[in-house]
């Protein structure tokens, strides 16, 4: 059985050292034992400096200086050994093998793409990437992050259409079904409409949806979104 806590969070950058810094020390404060984050900004020559800052280990896949990004960040001390990484080239996805506390386990980070017939492709390509390399297999699997797509509008989200975009629904749902995952949140809250905004001293991020920031899991992982 897989334990821990882990947080997502969508960063909207993080180039900035003061932003970043602000964010490390609110992260910390947390205590979790794993982060997803998304929209990082990071690029290949300030990776090692953020290793440094964050102080323990930090898996990157580097969009550019100001698009996409993604970032695992794993606390020192935690009983997690990863095996094998499979990081995107554009800045969409990360995707770890670990072994946590001996448990075999795949941590997947993602930023989806904005635009609907984009996500479709990318939702396909993803599920196509796990099963491949037989990653589908492993007893204990969590994905997270920005999937840019609410699966009920009308209760996951605020303001703008709330009309449900049923083409990438239907393959985040197809995630869900070939992965055997389920909405952690929404099984911890079933009666929450949105997760709340973090606004007191990491900028001027705006509120949270539940379906932009899913976090899916096939394992008993303690998480804090």
């Amino acid at each position: 059985m897989v334990k821990g806590k882990l947080l997502s969070l969508n960063t909207r950058g993080i180039s900035n050292f003061r932003k970043r810094q602000t964010i490390f020390s609110w992260l910390r404060k947390q205590k979790p034992d794993v982060v997803f984050l998304q929209e990082t900004h990071s690029t290949k020559r300030n990776e090692v400096t953020w290793k440094k800052e964050w102080g323990a280990t930090l898996f990157c896949s580097h969009g550019a200086n100001n698009v996409r990004g993604v970032a695992i960040l794993i606390r020192n001390n935690f009983d997690c050994t990863v095996e094998e990484s499979i990081v995107d080239s554009n800045g969409r996805f990360i995707i770890l093998k670990a072994f946590i506390s001996g448990d075999p386990t795949l941590l997947v980070n993602i930023y989806a793409p904005n635009w609907d017939n984009e996500l479709v492709i990318f939702n396909r390509s993803l599920l196509q990437t796990i099963a491949t390399n037989n990653l589908d297999e492993i007893e204990n699997i969590i994905v997270g992050g920005d999937f840019n797509c609410p699966l009920n509008p009308v209760v996951d989200k605020r303001g703008g259409s709330l009309i449900p975009r049923q083409s990438v629904i239907s393959t985040i749902e197809q995630l869900q079904s070939e992965l055997d995952l389920h909405d952690i949140w929404q099984i911890k809250n079933p009666t929450i409409r949105s997760i709340p905004g973090v606004n007191q001293t990491l900028w001027s991020f705006q509120d949270w949806t539940i379906g932009l920031f899913l976090i899916l899991y096939r394992t008993t992982f303690i998480m804090l979104t």
